[in-house]
This record gives structure tokens, C-alpha cells and sequence, in this order.
């Protein structure tokens, strides 16, 4: 399979590449703490989510890039992002169904990419502890 090929492949099925998840990692190595290699832990719900509440719901693409992510946010960030990357998925849900105008049984179908929702979360959470906002909540 030729490189493009393989690429759209991945789009279709909605993967995430792994040197995503590894140049996200390797970019905690710039400002690395001991304390942050808790913020892998954020990563458990997610974990604990796909395989035994909704398997066929969440992929291991977004664990492992939430565990990337808690190497540079630390645990208590990482969360924080969680809950605005998921409250944002949320929205976007209500909101494609709305345009749509979806039925029950349609709306349940429904598979939408949880990663550009994540990643919009951890970026303004990041933007924010970079900023000095939220830095004495550390």
C-alpha cells in the first residue's frame, strides 16, 4: 500500500498516528517533572471506558494521546482538559444532530472523532498554565 494510500486509510478509520502520541511525549522532555508522570493516570478512565463500558465506542488512539498529554500538563491539567474536551465533544454532538435533525435511533449510531475535541481542551488548558492563569491552582 503506497504512503498516501495508507494515510487515507487512517483517516478513514479515524486513527491516530503513533508518532503523534510519541512526538507529544517527547516534547515533555523539555520541561520534565518528576510529578508529571502521574498525568499518565488521566488516562485510565478513558482506558477503563473502552474496555468494559464502550468498547466499540473509544479507540486506544485517544488513551494513548491523553497519556502523551499528561506527560507535559501533570495529572490535575490533564483532567482539566478531559472535562472541556468532553464537554466540547458533547456540544458537538448536540449540535450535528441538531443541523441534522437526527432521529433517537440515528443519533445513537452516531460515531464522532473524540481526538480534535481533546486536543482543543488540553490546548487551552496549556495555554492557560503557560499564561500563568490557572498557576497557582498547580
Amino acid at each position: 500500500m503506497s504512503d498516501g494510500m495508507h494515510r487515507l486509510y487512517r483517516y478513514q478509520k479515524r486513527e491516530i498516528p503513533p508518532y503523534i502520541c510519541i512526538s507529544v511525549a517527547a516534547v515533555s522532555f523539555l520541561d520534565f517533572k518528576i510529578i508529571n508522570l502521574l498525568g499518565i493516570l488521566a488516562a485510565l478512565p478513558l482506558f477503563v471506558i473502552a474496555a468494559w463500558i464502550a468498547p466499540n465506542r473509544l479507540g486506544g488512539g485517544d488513551i494513548k494521546f491523553t497519556a502523551a498529554v499528561g506527560l507535559i500538563l501533570g495529572l490535575q491539567m490533564t483532567n482539566c482538559g478531559l472535562i472541556i474536551g468532553l464537554k466540547l465533544q458533547v456540544l458537538v454532538f448536540i449540535a450535528y444532530t441538531l443541523i441534522k435533525r437526527m432521529k433517537k435511533q440515528e443519533a445513537r449510531n452516531l460515531s464522532l472523532p473524540l481526538a480534535p475535541c481533546l486536543a482543543l481542551g488540553f490546548l487551552v488548558i496549556y495555554l492557560m498554565k503557560l499564561g500563568g492563569i490557572i498557576y497557582e491552582y498547580i
